[in-house]
């Protein structure tokens, strides 16, 4: 059995974004060539890490193939890093001056 990090699907989810923003597991499962489960198990890490999240407005139904039971599965986007914060900036505008280095 293959061992799946959350490095290698995040590796395999920015590999995808860069083709399509949104993304489910199935998507990336079958990209990486691996099952699904332990794929979902890393999405709850990713979103946990704020790496990842759910593209708003979105969710399609699935089924379990061994029980047939439905789920709801999320359609997921990278979410967007934010720049460094330049402290400089914000002391000058606060009226502080410039920051000692």
């Amino acid at each position: 059995m293959t061992r799946i990090t959350t490095d290698a699907v995040l590796d395999a989810i920015k590999a995808h974004a860069e083709q399509m923003p949104t993304f489910t597991t199935v998507d990336i499962a079958r990209a990486m060539g691996v099952e699904e489960y332990p794929v979902r198990a890393a999405f709850s890490w990713l979103c946990r890490y704020r790496l990842i999240e759910i593209a708003e407005g979105t969710a399609c139904m699935r089924r379990t193939r061994r029980t047939g039971e439905r789920y709801t599965a999320g359609v997921y986007k990278l979410k967007p890093t934010a720049a460094p914060a330049d402290f400089d900036a914000l002391y000058q505008v606060l009226g502080l001056g410039v920051k000692a280095s």
